[in-house]
């Protein structure tokens, strides 16, 4: 069998005119491995009707199972850039530019909203002019079918009441705020949607006296994965 194996692996050199001393191990196993998944497709093809919807579907879930990135169509992009704009003539229209920032990371479109522009000190109750501007946000990121994270933020100044023992329980109910606001008043889908409440551990600027208005914040952001 060895004797067999290094005869075919001989004759395969040949044919590819490379020389005994120069060739790589692994392009001998490479030559293999691409022989099985030829005759692999041969065999399927031979067992059944050719359909061919169904073989571009098959060839997507073996790319999938292999490791393969998943694909961005042209109309997810659009869309996205879509809502990025949108969002940004919002902020305009509405004079919010200094209280709400656009902005794109390796996470998605994100947009910051300070806190005082969603919620009282210490609250978690959505106020009026918040709501506002929830609508329109709401219904900017219906257009595009990514997945919607909502996170909150406080500041590093304690709190400690009944309702919020900490700043985990009050950042995270300002996500889930949004988040409910989002489903309930704007009937986006609820399995898009994630809230999570980070207290005063990711601060956006350096947690010092001056910064803790900038990182009282909310964030909304887009996310690159597709629901």
């Amino acid at each position: 069998m060895a004797q067999r194996r290094r005869e075919s692996d001989k004759t395969l050199q040949s044919e590819l005119g490379i020389e005994d001393d120069k060739v790589d191990p692994w392009i001998v196993t490479y030559a293999d491995m691409m022989s099985l998944l030829l005759a692999f497709f041969i065999l399927l093809l031979a067992l059944g009707d050719f359909d061919p919807g169904k073989f571009d579907e098959m060839l997507k879930k073996m790319s999938e199972a292999l490791g393969g990135m998943e694909q961005t169509t042209q109309e997810t992009v659009d869309k996205t850039q879509e809502v990025y704009n949108e969002l940004e003539k919002l902020i305009k229209d509405e004079n919010l530019t200094q209280d709400v920032e656009l902005t794109s990371d390796t996470r998605g479109i994100v947009l910051f909203a300070k806190s005082g522009v969603m919620f009282q000190p210490g609250k978690a109750t959505l106020q009026k002019d918040a709501k506002y501007f929830l609508n329109s946000v709401g219904e900017i990121l219906k257009k595009a079918p990514n997945k919607i994270l909502v996170e909150g933020h406080t500041d590093d100044v304690p709190i400690k009441t009944e309702k919020f023992p900490s700043n985990w329980e009050l950042s995270s109910a300002r996500a889930g705020a949004i988040i409910r606001y989002f489903i309930e008043k704007r009937e986006i889908t609820p399995a898009r949607c994630q809230a999570v409440g980070y207290a005063q551990y990711k601060p956006r600027f350096p947690p010092i006296p001056e910064n803790r208005p900038r990182n009282r914040r909310v964030e909304i952001i887009l996310l690159q994965k597709k629901f």
